[in-house]
């Protein structure tokens, strides 16, 4: 279980439902965010003493990858590829000894551990990961969309958009081993925006669709469906030269960096606004 409860229930043995008395502290919880601005916590209490150097990235890589142990010698190629086999393990040695110091503040049990030449997160430990939820999230999503259960996919939706608070280790852009995970998280995140959007367009909310197309063409200005749907609520709202603006925003982004001219849908709406029609 990715999220379980904060408490265990422990009773006697002729009992087969615990009292409120003998409630105790669970296995120490190991929460992490991963999605903009990195942060980690332990039993709601925050690691607020990260070492310098790659002791966190070190600890975010062994985050990220938790469901199998990583070798010792994978952990050195990729935070120390140019050092020689002796220098990279004292690097990762003194890394990982740094990263036990800041979480021994707050649990007594070992977070890392090293077995048969590899190293992971303590299995005892009970783990949320916002990257993991999110993915969750996204998926029950598009399944309950499926199954034409719009309001409890949106549901979903707004639920993942809530934890995307900005891309996979944003601080850590140049982190090559991130690269992949985090294109994949961008795009199950313009999931989330385009399907949000064009619900609450139906549904005429349009300042929440304003804000989720804004959100989308301030990662990719070039994304014409939400051109669109800004000129629509625009237009909707009696502001019809927002609209047209809108238009010529679209216009100069697809020539500025892709060098094309917005698709027939595009212009056709454009020109339906202009004359004063219902869109």
């Amino acid at each position: 279980e990715q999220t379980p409860p904060s408490v265990v229930e422990t009773a006697p043995a002729a009992e087969s439902v615990a009292s409120p008395e003998a409630v105790e502290p669970a296995t120490p919880t190991l929460t992490a965010h991963l999605l903009g601005k990195f942060r980690a916590a332990v039993n709601d209490h925050p690691v607020e003493n990260w070492p310098s150097g790659r002791g966190r990235a070190v600890f975010k890589y062994l985050l990220i990858h938790h469901n199998q142990p990583t070798p010792r010698d994978v952990l050195m190629d990729v935070f120390w590829p140019s050092a020689g086999p002796s220098a990279a393990r004292n690097n990762l040695n003194v890394a990982l000894h740094r990263i036990r110091q800041s979480l021994r503040a707050l649990t007594d049990l070992p977070v890392v551990l090293f077995e048969e030449g590899a190293y992971c997160l303590n299995p005892a430990l009970h783990l949320w990961l916002d990257v993991e939820e999110f993915e969750r999230r996204v998926a029950a999503g598009l399944r309950l969309e499926a199954r034409n259960q719009p309001a409890a996919a949106v549901a979903e939706y707004e639920l993942a958009e809530n934890l995307y608070q900005g891309d996979f280790l944003q601080e850590d852009k140049y982190e090559e081993w991130a690269i992949a995970r985090r294109e994949g998280l961008q795009d199950s995140h313009f999931v989330v925006l385009d399907h949000l959007s064009r619900y609450y367009l139906e549904k005429e909310k349009y300042p929440a669709c304003i804000r989720l197309c804004q959100k989308t063409l301030e990662k990719d200005d070039c994304r014409e469906d939400a051109h669109r749907r800004l000129m629509q609520c625009y237009n909707r709202q009696g502001e019809r030269n927002l609209a047209l603006r809108q238009y010529q925003l679209c216009v100069e982004a697809l020539k500025q960096l892709l060098d094309v001219p917005p698709m027939q849908e595009t212009t056709a709406l454009y020109h339906k606004i202009r004359k004063g029609g219902d869109v």
